[in-house]
């Protein structure tokens, strides 16, 4: 038997080395990335539900394909209703305008700017701000009919990989399982638990935060309502609540997006904007102070200027998804990185 000591940098050299490949196999092929960790956050999120129809004598595949279709069914009555929400706050017809609404309202804060701030003459926000749009609007057009496809194909791969992945993913662990070693199956069926246990608590967990910040978001706008017009406060509530998925980005995202709604397509004054902006901070805070800590605390046991890091890696290398995946892979590592050491000292008492 070779001492631990040898074996230590061995094991290590060999997990780098299979973490390095899926790295550059992920980056190389993103475009089977998205609908993979799409169809795992699926998998993650109906896991809970699926158990317990198992427990009733439904099978997995049986009980994946039923809560996928009530949750299409509930998609399908939220679009059908989304039309009369709409259109009772007269959306359609204001989003016409939209451009030249924001333009005027852009103006007049600049010149509101200006007389405050005279060294702020010089810089013309209206004339900025639509060159961007402008800049956005063509490249966002001339990508239009690969987001399209992209989207489509990623609608139809997603079930179809979570269907498999609920009804095979036991026994392809299983399997897994059964090529390690004997002297390692113990720590690897700890490590797999471990890493299963905290990429799905994560998951779900996010998922609470945002219905939460959905509902704390619909509050502080329903009480700013009573100061300053606030419509439509559905629609936005919900939009903020699904961005903050994405840390840190996310809550700037869903206000952008409101700010935008309120300026251009409903011509609202700037007041409501600083409405929805305090909402949206009141929300965010609430999170940060009260949510997130009870419902992630048990979760990812991460130092925040790892998660930050890791963040900035994550956005660096793929974006918008790099963000999202960024924590569950960090925790991961984390997981593979303790359970090796404990069973490298394991070893090294075992040893002396």
């Amino acid at each position: 038997m070779k001492p631990p000591s040898a074996e230590f940098p061995t094991k290590w050299f060999v997990v780098a080395a299979v973490l390095a490949v899926l790295i550059f196999a992920a980056l190389t092929l993103k475009i089977l990335l998205v609908p993979l960790v799409a169809a795992s956050f699926v998998t993650y999120l109906f896991d809970p539900a699926i158990v317990i129809l198992q427990r009733r004598g439904m099978e997995r595949g049986a009980a994946f394909a039923l809560l996928l279709g009530i949750t299409v069914l509930s998609f399908i009555v939220l679009l059908a209703a989304a039309p009369s929400w709409l259109h009772s706050e007269s959306l359609n017809a204001n989003t016409q305008n939209f451009s030249d609404r924001l333009q005027t309202q852009l103006g007049e804060m600049e010149k509101s700017m200006a007389s405050r701030a005279p060294m702020l003459q010089s810089f013309h926000l209206a004339s900025e701000v639509n060159k961007a749009a402008t800049e956005i609007g063509a490249r966002v057009f001339a990508a239009l009919p690969e987001l399209i496809t992209s989207f489509t194909l990623n609608l139809l791969l997603v079930p179809f990989i979570a269907y498999f992945m609920v009804r095979d993913g036991k026994r392809l662990r299983r399997r897994i399982v059964s090529l390690v070693p004997n002297r390692y199956f113990e720590m690897t069926l700890i490590m797999l638990h471990r890493i299963d246990q905290q990429i799905g608590g994560y998951l779900r967990g996010r998922l609470i935060e945002c219905m939460l910040v959905a509902a704390t978001q619909m509050v502080a706008m329903g009480i700013a309502l009573a100061f300053v017009p606030q419509p439509n406060i559905f629609l936005i509530s919900v939009i903020c609540g699904a961005t903050n998925l994405i840390p840190y980005v996310g809550p700037v995202m869903g206000a952008g997006f409101g700010a935008l709604l309120y300026l251009g397509a409903y011509g609202l004054p700037m007041s409501s904007v600083y409405g929805l902006f305090i909402a949206a901070f009141t929300a965010h805070l609430v999170d940060n102070v009260a949510i997130a800590p009870v419902v992630l605390s048990h979760n990812v046991d991460l130092h925040p200027l790892t998660v930050a890091l890791v963040l900035v890696m994550g956005g660096e290398l793929l974006g918008i998804l790099g963000l999202l995946i960024a924590i569950p892979v960090a925790a991961s590592l984390k997981v593979i990185g303790q359970e090796l050491y404990n069973n490298y000292q394991l070893q090294a008492r075992l040893v002396d």
